[in-house]
């Protein structure tokens, strides 16, 4: 498994900024300590607990007691499924969707307006337009009830 396929390094990212249109949801007490190559983020609380952010589904999770015990659990073939969506992520790059710096892996369609989890609905977008337009699309449904049809939705103002 090589983790380049599955992760961004966050050396050089201003993960405030990308984060900043997640904070309805994520405290700024989280540590952010890795990102996965869809945008999912793995934070540290202040006792050294691992939270997930699930992007896909927008959901924040206990996963590990420590760091140490994340690093042991993220082998298993089901947390790389889960946690990384290891092998769409493979896939993609072997179709030569093989996000650079600053990029990551991206729905077209997100799965919360009924996009499918599909190598043909992913894209190398901006990460901070991922972030942000995932966030902000999040933040606009979380109190609809489920099955609400979306008919359109507007971005800065305009339809996409």
């Amino acid at each position: 498994m090589d983790w380049k396929q599955l992760t961004i390094d966050l050396d050089g990212l201003d993960c405030d900024h990308l984060l900043s249109d997640w904070r309805w949801l994520v405290p700024t007490s989280l540590r952010p300590f890795s990102l996965t190559m869809f945008g999912d983020w793995f934070f540290e609380d202040s006792d050294g607990r691992v939270i997930f952010l699930d992007t896909v589904a927008a959901q924040l999770s206990e996963i590990a007691a420590s760091r140490q015990a994340f690093l042991a659990e993220r082998k298993k073939q089901e947390n790389l499924d889960q946690w990384f969506m290891a092998n769409l992520a493979i896939l993609c790059w072997e179709r030569g969707l093989q996000p650079g710096p600053g990029q990551c892996l991206s729905f077209k369609i997100p799965p919360v307006l009924s996009g499918p989890l599909e190598v043909h609905n992913i894209e190398v977008c901006d990460l901070i337009v991922h972030e942000s337009v995932l966030a902000q699309i999040h933040r606009s449904v979380k109190d609809l009830p489920e099955g609400t049809r979306i008919d359109r939705f507007v971005v800065d103002g305009e339809e996409p």
